[in-house]
């Protein structure tokens, strides 16, 4: 954590120079990512609470210390995204984890830990982990990642990412962990790729929608130019009608 711990004391100043020469603050969104932190470090917890209270879409809602808590809190916060240590004391994070994901299906859940091993991100794909990030992850990679997994996408650090995507492309590797991470990521393109397909769709949809209006504007016009053709013969046939009327009474 030191990587967000320094980037979190130099936020703090870069914030108390920014409110010092500007008497206005930024506007906070109306909706913003609601977020439950927890770890058994309760400095852990202040550091993250303190650097992610920086940015205006993100609130923390919440802290716990153990995977029973955790559970407890989902339940009555409704957070959007957990960030959720491993090794913790009551329920470890990998089975509060599961628990999340199969009670609580609107929350997401990113772990946060210091292993880096093969062992552990498996069983965090297996229990419906959206995401696995080590606790050196460069503050800003952190937040991005929460807004990323909020919107559903599956995430990874980018040193773990550049490693198993070695390790996939590598011929001798055949791992269940690493077959289930490299259809994690495949699924990751097919939803890319559909919501590519359904923008495609919107877009002929809505290229249709304006041809209908184009064509039910350029049908009115005719019609109103028949009409008003129509009125006006009608008001010259009238017009000489009157005009043979006055004529003949003055003939007469």
């Amino acid at each position: 954590m030191n990587n967000i711990c320094s980037q979190h004391n130099g936020a703090q100043n870069s914030r108390q120079n920014s409110k010092n020469s500007s008497p206005t603050e930024a506007p906070k969104l109306s909706n913003p990512i609601r977020v439950l932190i927890v770890d058994d470090q309760s400095t852990i917890q202040q550091i993250l609470k303190s650097y992610l209270e920086l940015e205006s879409d993100l609130k923390v809602v919440g802290t716990a210390a153990d995977g029973q808590a955790a559970i407890e809190q989902v339940k009555a916060l409704k957070p959007d995204v957990v960030l959720m240590d491993i090794e913790m004391p009551v329920i470890d994070g990998l089975t509060a984890t599961r628990i999340i994901s199969e009670r609580f299906i609107p929350t997401k859940v990113l772990i946060l830990s210091v292993h880096d091993s093969d062992e552990y991100l498996n069983r965090a794909l297996q229990v419906g982990a959206k995401g696995y990030l080590l606790k050196t992850t460069h503050g800003e990679e952190l937040i991005n990642a929460i807004r990323t997994a909020y919107k559903g996408y599956f995430q990874l650090g980018p040193g773990l990412l550049e490693k198993y995507l070695n390790k996939i492309l590598q011929p001798k590797s055949s791992s269940d962990g690493l077959l289930q991470l490299k259809k994690m990521i495949e699924a990751q393109f097919e939803i890319i790729e559909k919501f590519k397909n359904e923008y495609n769709n919107r877009q002929l949809e809505i290229e249709k929608k304006i041809n209908r209006k184009y064509d039910y504007l350029t049908q009115y016009e005719i019609t109103k130019s028949k009409i008003m053709k129509s009125e006006y013969n009608n008001l010259m046939i009238l017009l000489i009608s009157v005009l043979i009327i006055a004529a003949i009474i003055v003939l007469t």
